[in-house]
């Protein structure tokens, strides 16, 4: 929902599926394994319109998992996607269960390929806080490591390079509890939600719709949806706004902390750097005021 209003300035637009690419081609560099560069391809091809907006529209806003469907429904619909894997050998059941690629898939805060992209991109295209040339210092940096569960993971070979990624994470994690990101996030489920319970749209059109089409609706549909485009402020306070749509609820709260090569082996680089360590520490204590609103939209219509 990011792309559309002022509140963020994006260097240009970065879709699902350009999401997806990138993390495949990650997932090829580190792996040059098939299957799980296919994997990485398929990975999000349950998300719907808006992404994790509409997880805030089932309420969840911790865990954002409630509205992608799975990668083996979506394959079964497919026919052309199904031939397509034949002839590369693989099968719906290589799409089951994602925890068999751990350098595509891992629980936070390791890292992988998909969380590595989402910091990556955050940090050039959304927060403007990194450059390529930083971008690309830390990910020439990056190896094939083996983690405290004895499973491959990508990770450093240099602390200082890793440093400088965890202030990447710092940017990128704090930036997904700010209020103007569960704003943003908050606003667009909840138009979603209107445009359902009107019946403009259905819950399945936003499977099988394009999203600049669903977002005419809505311009033509929700006065409020041109403010929100205009918008470029949003007001944090702890004091309780009368007349405006507000949020003020806690998000999820996202984290990575790689592995870095060591002389004894691989460590978490917050077990090994108190630079790190003091980042992570300021990350964990971070909370944004009480209350976020746009001052011109009051209600949702």
């Amino acid at each position: 929902g990011c792309d559309y209003t002022r509140l963020y300035s994006p260097l240009f637009k970065y879709t699902r599926f350009d999401h997806s690419l990138v993390v495949a081609h990650m997932t090829w560099h580190f792996t040059h394994d098939k299957k799980e560069t296919i994997a990485a391809l398929l990975h999000d091809i349950g998300t719907p319109c808006f992404a994790h907006c509409i997880d805030y529209a089932f309420g969840d806003y911790v865990n954002q998992e409630s509205s992608e469907k799975s990668t083996v429904d979506m394959i079964k619909k497919d026919v052309k996607l199904q031939e397509l894997l034949k002839q590369d050998n693989l099968c719906i059941d290589d799409f089951r269960d994602y925890s068999n690629y751990h350098i595509l898939e891992n629980k936070s805060p390791k890292l992988c390929t998909d969380r590595l992209d989402g910091v990556l991109h955050s940090c050039y295209i959304w927060l403007h806080t990194h450059n390529l040339k930083q971008i690309k210092e830390v990910y020439n940096d990056l190896t094939i490591l083996v983690n405290e569960d004895d499973v491959c993971e990508i990770g450093f070979r240099n602390i200082d390079v890793a440093e400088k990624f965890v202030f990447m994470v710092y940017n990128y994690a704090k930036a997904l509890r700010e209020n103007v990101n569960k704003y943003t996030m908050k606003y667009v489920s909840e138009i979603v939600k209107l445009a359902v319970s009107n019946g403009f749209i259905s819950l399945n059109d936003l499977y099988t719709e394009k999203e600049e089409n669903i977002c005419d609706i809505f311009k033509t549909k929700f006065p409020s949806w041109e403010k929100f485009n205009n918008s470029t402020k949003l007001i944090s306070t702890d004091i309780l706004p009368k007349n405006n749509f507000y949020i003020s609820f806690e998000a999820k709260k996202r984290n990575t902390i790689p592995l870095v090569y060591t002389d004894t082996g691989s460590k978490r680089i917050n077990l090994v750097s108190d630079i790190a360590l003091e980042q992570y520490n300021k990350l964990m204590i971070y909370k944004d005021k009480k209350y976020g609103y746009i001052e011109e939209i009051d209600i949702l219509n």
